[in-house]
């Protein structure tokens, strides 16, 4: 059986192809919230060095990986409410600085995003505004993208918190 479709019918199957992509609806959205973690030799430590090639060295030294599950929190304070968790690995790739690559899960347990992910990627620069990509999503952020901006605003012996900023678009 051989099919023969006229050109006329192709292009208005384009027509009709490309109206209904243009329609589709997209979502922008700001994410403001702050990142919680409990470092290395704290009580209930969110950040652990899992392969350590450097002893002598800080936890950052070239080619260490650590694995996080800190919580993301309304606000600054430890106390303030629990949205989620950011999970992920963090390797130190910089030859020079502590500066790592970083793949995370920002995933929401509580509000309007409770079921949603984020999947992160990008560049960490203590001391400076980490600017790094959002890849996707999973539940109401699935095919998202954007970026996300962060920085340590406090640390104590045991903890570091920071601000972070997303902006996504997602369909």
């Amino acid at each position: 059986m051989e099919v023969v479709v006229s050109f006329p019918s192709f292009i208005l199957f384009l027509l009709l192809s490309s109206a209904t992509v243009s329609f589709a609806q997209n979502y922008s959205v700001h994410l403001h919230f702050y990142f919680l973690e409990r470092v290395v030799g704290s009580p209930n430590a969110t950040s652990v060095v899992s392969v350590n090639l450097h002893p002598e060295s800080p936890v950052g030294g070239f080619g260490n990986i650590g694995v996080i599950d800190n919580i993301l929190l309304e606000g600054p304070e430890p106390s303030s409410p629990a949205i989620g968790r950011a999970q992920g690995l963090v390797v130190y790739s910089d030859l020079t600085g502590l500066s790592a690559m970083t793949a995370l899960n920002l995933v929401f347990t509580a509000g309007d995003y409770n079921g949603s992910s984020l999947a992160m990627f990008g560049r960490y620069e203590p001391g400076r505004v980490s600017d790094r990509s959002i890849i996707g999503g999973s539940g109401q952020f699935r095919l998202a993208r954007g970026y996300a901006l962060s920085q340590q605003v406090s640390a104590t012996a045991t903890t570091v918190t920071a601000v972070f900023d997303v902006y996504i678009t997602y369909p």
